[in-house]
């Protein structure tokens, strides 16, 4: 699926969205919209594997991921802008196509260390296990667990989950290393944004918040300025989580390294 947001009017530039695992383009019903409002022109598709997007059986590694999105672009944009694998896609894409896009926002960007994507596909595999079975009790577990989500959010999530490609996904997730993220960010050549959750442990004392965590976590924090490091009140699906601070601060870093032309 391809979808594309925009108002009538001056277009302000072109923006990228790219969803993240388990996820589908439709996540982003509240963000593109909302984008386009303030004259972006915004776009984004299914990653292989995700949402409507057919997937040729192999496994989701970040080539082929990368490659996905490649062939669907709506050719040279502003900004990418990627949340969770989709950030680590977004990396990727910037530096493999040096210009494609002036700048990326990278929402939670997946960590590459061994012990979180462990705990990532333990997460895909109880995620998908209960879609497989029971699309009504994953509903219920993702209001328990997301209750500031609006209900929107809600049934797309649940769609994206019953939708993913699990056994392909796992396939690329269980590769050794399958992607370096503290390179990807040392490499890349354009401004980025950073948006992460807390590392801390939440006041219900649930644990940590932020999927990117340790030496990933310091190499992002260090390869730019301090006020590009934004850490958001909410969890890992901060689009969704706190979605008013997500879109204030990625249009504030859009209107600064894309700044309107003057007629």
């Amino acid at each position: 699926m391809t979808i594309r947001w925009e108002r009538p009017g001056p277009v302000r530039g072109r923006i990228l969205l790219v969803h993240g695992e388990l996820s589908q383009s439709s996540t982003w019903w509240w963000a593109g919209p909302a984008l386009a409002d303030q004259g972006w022109q915004v776009s984004t598709v299914d990653l292989p594997g995700h949402g409507d997007r057919p997937h040729d059986g192999h496994p989701l590694d970040l080539p082929t991921l990368v490659q996905g999105v490649a062939e669907r672009l709506p050719g040279r944009v502003d900004v990418i802008a990627g949340h969770g694998l989709g950030a680590v896609v977004a990396l990727a894409l910037a530096n493999r196509f040096v210009d494609l896009a002036q700048a990326v926002v990278l929402e939670e960007p997946l960590s590459s260390r061994e012990e979180d994507r462990s705990a990532l596909v333990e997460a895909v595999v109880a995620a998908t296990t209960v879609a497989r079975s029971d699309l009504e009790h994953l509903e219920l577990q993702l209001r328990g667990n997301h209750p500031q989500w609006r209900p929107e959010d809600i049934s797309h999530a649940t769609e994206a989950i019953a939708a993913t490609d699990a056994e392909q996904l796992l396939a690329g997730l269980r590769l050794p290393r399958p992607w370096d993220l503290p390179a990807l960010v040392g490499t890349l050549r354009v401004p980025a944004l950073f948006l992460v959750a807390p590392d801390e442990p939440h006041p219900s004392g649930t644990g940590r918040l932020s999927t990117l965590r340790g030496l990933d976590r310091l190499a992002a924090e260090r390869c730019v300025p301090a006020d590009r490091f934004v850490v958001l009140p909410g969890g890992h699906h901060l689009h969704r989580d706190v979605p008013e601070q997500w879109l204030r601060a990625v249009t504030s870093f859009a209107d600064e390294v894309c700044p309107p032309r003057e007629d």
